[in-house]
């Protein structure tokens, strides 16, 4: 027997699948995290689920994560202290930043500007300098570059990131710097822009740079931990991370690019989401993961979710590929608070992992959603088969304290927690649909983490969705994502072209040479090339735009010769690219200048896919409709100023076929699905719960 080991670190709890790959066999558990060293829950889980599924060491063929370390450590600024070598001129290139305000309105006058991640003091200029096209004007001085090694290295700075004007065109210099640094400080972390985004835009570049440099040290001493415990539990097995991307890497390469996998964990959630809604036919969906701390919201259309080329973590911009994801800070463990000593209000602080809600019986003193969801009767006292017990009475009382100063009763105001952290989501939904021009009732809702079927029936009603669909083990979704995707390696280059000029040879040796990186970044994956897929595509806009739209690129994957009939075959696919472009533009903006404006190319890019074996996926016969076989008993349930008795089902018990109506409670492991008056639902043959509201 061999096993592929998944672990995804959550803000409250550390989620783990082990999969027997021939069998599709599933073992899951749930751990506490632990913030103060994510690598303790990572062990923590690792061992609990190895003893449960009894897994010796040398069964293990892969071990997968998902993490959150560099996302938190970009909240909570605890990233390490850095210096930057930028090009004579540019000092304050990172407080110069964009002109553009965020918010709806650009308001200048209440917006304060990100503060710098390396401070003005730590910035030094080379004279070394290239033009626009990549030919040196001003030659690297070696002693220059030296001597600034030698000061951040009796200043104790431990990481220092390069981002040379023009460095996209002809990395030259910066690779020079990188040599000569690592000479004079050979202990030092250092990253250089043309290995982290080879693209035109200074500041974006040049940001991106700085917080993956200050990011190096702790990745690279949080996978060493790691590392170091399968070593010692004699796993020898590959490590993989999960990219923001949605495609994994061996864990010493993202210690190399740790901000490729800023938005790690909710990735994965995302494609295992994408998995399951098609499985049930529906490639349209939202999809829906709330946690304990937060709620993550992505809009998937034809089975793809949308892909962002740059986005932002907290305050900051990043320039990296990334799976567009919004998030609302509405979780379980989403503090209920008054405002003003009146109004209520829900999040975004969390009572987390530790202490927890107070009916976790740890120290929790203020009410949360999970709190609301307890005296409201949607949980039971007892979830995960038995092995967590939640304090009833510890819930009721701080509840009631909240109601007090709202002048409510208990129950109205546990009822009124629950509708102002459902808006909150909803607003989050409406963000990525009704604001893009999407009506979310065209869409299923992929509800999964260990509150999202919790809350789903009652964000569809509130949202007038049909169709919710719950997967097999949605507290572990997440996790199990993890398994359903393939190593991935993004590359793009920077030349600006406009279609009424475009150099299709220079293209074409463009592409070339990003297809032969990327295969070697694979090879060095240890990937053979038989087992890789290159995909390519175009960022465009309109000549005088400031931002662009990808569009695939249907070039073969093999690398194309530079000249003969590939070049004018690439000539014709750029054009039907130009094609595709407008029409993107119309979709996604409302309007087309097709024929009206020129279109400019401003970056080429390959994607490389190391293709790993997908887990087989056990499909159920079809049983009987009655799921009474399932039932363990009625508890009294408050829904929207009644109060119901309630049937509460065992999914594990549920059978392929099984129909129930709302409403009902779903109870297993890892979660609680709540199935409001007026939904029915149905188990398919793959395991997922599909939901359809009657009424």
């Amino acid at each position: 027997m061999t096993w592929r080991l998944a672990v995804d670190i959550g803000g409250t709890f550390t989620d783990v699948v082990a999969l027997e790959e021939a069998s599709g066999t599933l073992h899951l558990a749930k751990v506490r995290s632990t913030p103060d060293d994510p690598a303790q829950g990572f062990v923590n889980g690792l061992e609990h689920i190895t003893q449960r599924g009894e897994i010796a060491a040398h069964d293990v063929n892969a071990v997968f994560h998902g993490t959150t370390v560099a996302t938190n450590a970009i909240l909570e600024r605890k990233y390490s202290e850095l210096g930057l070598l930028i090009t004579a001129g540019y000092r304050e290139a990172l407080e110069c930043a964009r002109q553009t305000v965020p918010g709806e309105f650009g308001d200048i006058t209440w917006w304060i500007k990100p503060p710098r991640v390396v401070p003005l003091e730590r910035i030094r200029e080379i004279s070394a300098r290239m033009d626009v096209r990549g030919t040196v004007v001003q030659e690297l001085d070696r002693d220059e570059v030296a001597a600034i090694a030698q000061d951040f290295k009796a200043r104790g700075i431990q990481a220092v990131a390069v981002s040379l004007l023009h460095s996209y065109r002809n990395p030259e210099h910066e690779e020079a710097v990188r040599r000569i640094i690592h000479e004079v400080y050979p202990d030092c972390f250092i990253s250089i822009s043309s290995d982290i985004l080879r693209e035109y835009r200074e500041y974006e570049r040049t940001n991106t740079t700085c917080l993956n440099t200050a990011l190096m040290p702790l990745l690279s001493a949080y996978h060493t931990r790691i590392e170091r415990h399968l070593r010692e539990r004699d796993i020898s097995a590959p490590f993989y991370i999960m990219r923001s991307s949605g495609g994994l890497a061996q864990a010493q390469e993202v210690a190399r690019l740790p901000i490729a996998a800023a938005l790690s964990g909710p990735a994965a959630g995302v494609i295992a989401a994408t998995h399951f809604g098609t499985l049930s036919g529906n490639q349209d969906i939202i999809t829906f993961d709330m946690g304990g701390t937060s709620a993550d919201i992505c809009l998937v259309e034809g089975g793809q979710p949308r892909m962002l080329t740059e986005g932002k973590v907290d305050i900051y911009d990043l320039k990296t590929p990334m799976i567009e994801l919004h998030t609302v800070g509405a979780g379980g463990g989403s503090i209920a608070w008054l405002a003003g000593g009146r109004s209520l209000k829900v999040g975004p602080d969390s009572a987390g992992a530790n202490p927890g809600p107070a009916c976790y019986g740890r120290g929790g003193s203020q009410p949360t959603v999970t709190d609301a969801n307890l005296v409201l009767g949607r949980i039971t006292p007892t979830i995960a088969g038995g092995s967590v017990s939640l304090n009833l009475d510890q819930a009721t009382q701080v509840v009631a304290e909240l109601a007090t100063g709202l002048k409510l009763n208990t129950i109205a105001a546990a009822e009124g927690i629950l509708r102002i952290a459902v808006e909150n989501i909803a607003a989050g939904i409406r963000t990525v649909s009704v604001k893009r021009g999407r009506d979310p009732r065209s869409y299923a809702l992929v509800a999964f983490g260990g509150a999202g079927p919790l809350h789903a029936c009652y964000l569809a009603d509130w949202l007038g969705m049909q169709h919710v669909i719950i997967p097999p083990n949605p507290g572990v979704t997440s996790a199990y994502g993890l398994l359903l995707t393939d190593v991935r390696v993004d590359l793009v280059h920077t030349d600006v072209q406009r279609e009424d000029r475009l150099d299709v040879d220079r293209i074409a040796a463009e592409i070339q040479d990003l297809e032969r990186r990327v295969t070697a970044r694979l090879e060095d994956e240890g990937l053979l090339t038989q087992a890789t897929r290159l995909n390519h595509f175009v960022d465009m806009r309109y000549a005088g735009q400031a931002y662009e739209i990808r569009v695939p690129l249907s070039i073969d994957p093999v690398l194309i010769p530079v000249e003969g009939s590939a070049t004018s075959e690439i000539q014709t696919h750029i054009q039907q690219a130009i094609t595709k472009f407008h029409a993107s533009h119309k979709d996604r903006y409302g309007y087309s200048y097709a024929g009206k404006e020129l279109v400019e190319l401003v970056n080429v890019g390959v994607t490389g896919l190391g293709l790993l074996k997908r887990p087989h996926v056990p499909q159920a016969q079809l049983a009987g409709k009655s799921p009474e076989q399932a039932q363990t008993g009625q508890t009294a349930v408050y829904f929207s100023k009644s109060t119901l008795d309630t049937p509460v089902y065992d999914r594990a018990a549920l059978q392929a076929g099984n129909e129930l109506g709302g409403p009902a409670i779903v109870q297993q492991y890892d979660a609680t699905t709540v199935v409001e008056p007026g939904w029915s639902g149905r188990v398919d043959q793959w395991g997922t719960l599909r939901l359809e509201r009657t009424q």
